[in-house]
């Protein structure tokens, strides 16, 4: 009896550690000269990250699983997920691409546009690319195109879940066409497409995450940015950028308009409820958070109550979607 017991007690054991609860690798990740690694790329089966400028990352993983680390300039590595991984990248010359694309390349002329500094004679010679007409070299131009100034760091998961990435890709997101622009060599410029990617995430100077998911039920032509998420609620924002053309007008006593070109963000936020599978658009606005939130209003009250004083805004909306995940 006693040995049917223990036999039953090791299978149970064994069960538990072939199906894997999820453990959190916290990891560093350094040259073979001692140096720490920025931009070192990790991934699970399922899940990825970047090493912060300290060489750190975090990672959610199976125990069985194998975790894979690439980086520019670094021959790729393999190692067992363990809670506490310290990784040493081997240096590879040959593998380095430059950072710095040619003025005249598609992403020398993006990297210009991403800066509003794109003149009307490299427009033209870029054969229109992602419809960048509406850069001017004669006005001043106010806020931005597209999400980030420069290339950055990220990854791609497709509609089968395959995370897609190499140690060179580079990419940044267009807020007015919804298109998702990525180069691998600083030289060729390529769009996704949007029915095979399902989602991506790129990683901003400080290393900080943005997640973009393709949701039907908000946009069939844009990504929408999920800026917070739990086991019950999802939260969107979709973000809609319009380009605005100078329109400043005088007739010598009075003036109207504006003497620049600008690019308005126009943010939409939706809250996705996992249970109904339905959506609702919010406004910043306290009587419309509550009845998006109706199923979990004591809750709702009480993180009102606790933050009466401050300011209805997105900050507030991601903190509120943190709390009634809990």
């Amino acid at each position: 009896m006693k040995k049917l017991m223990l036999s039953a007690l090791l299978f149970i054991a064994f069960c538990s550690i072939a199906l894997g609860q999820s453990i959190t690798i916290n990891g560093t990740v350094k040259s073979d000269q001692g140096y720490p690694v920025h931009y070192a790329f990790i991934k699970s089966d399922n899940n990825a990250t970047y090493s912060d400028s300290t060489g750190h990352f975090t990672l959610t993983a199976n125990p069985s699983s194998k975790i894979t680390i690439k980086c520019n300039g670094y021959t790729d590595t393999q190692a067992d997920a363990t809670a506490s991984l310290q990784v040493v990248l081997k240096t590879n010359p040959a593998a380095v691409i430059n950072k710095t694309p040619p003025a005249k390349s598609d992403a020398g002329l993006l990297l210009a546009a991403f800066n509003n500094q794109h003149p009307g004679d490299d427009i033209k010679t870029g054969g229109g690319i992602g419809g960048l007409l509406v850069f001017t070299s004669a006005k001043e131009t106010v806020g931005h195109r597209f999400l980030f100034t420069q290339w950055v760091h990220g990854y791609m998961v497709k509609a089968n879940g395959e995370i897609v990435q190499t140690p060179t890709m580079l990419f940044n997101y267009d807020k007015i066409k919804g298109d998702l622009y990525i180069t691998e060599d600083m030289n060729n410029v390529n769009l996704t497409d949007k029915n095979t990617i399902r989602s991506f995430v790129l990683f901003d100077a400080h290393d900080q995450p943005y997640s973009f998911e393709r949701v039907l039920g908000i946009s069939n032509d844009m990504y929408s940015q999920l800026i917070s998420t739990g086991s019950k609620y999802k939260i969107y924002k979709l973000i809609a950028t319009k380009f605005v053309a100078s329109n400043y007008q005088s007739n010598g006593i009075s003036s109207t308009g504006n003497t620049y070109d600008e690019f308005v963000d126009n943010n939409v936020y939706y809250v996705f409820h996992l249970k109904s599978g339905s959506f609702q658009q919010v406004a910043l606005k306290k009587k419309a958070l509550k009845e998006a939130f109706i199923d979990d209003s004591t809750k709702f009250t009480g993180f009102t109550s606790d933050h009466a004083d401050d300011k209805i805004d997105e900050s507030y909306l991601i903190s509120l979607g943190n709390a009634m995940n809990e």
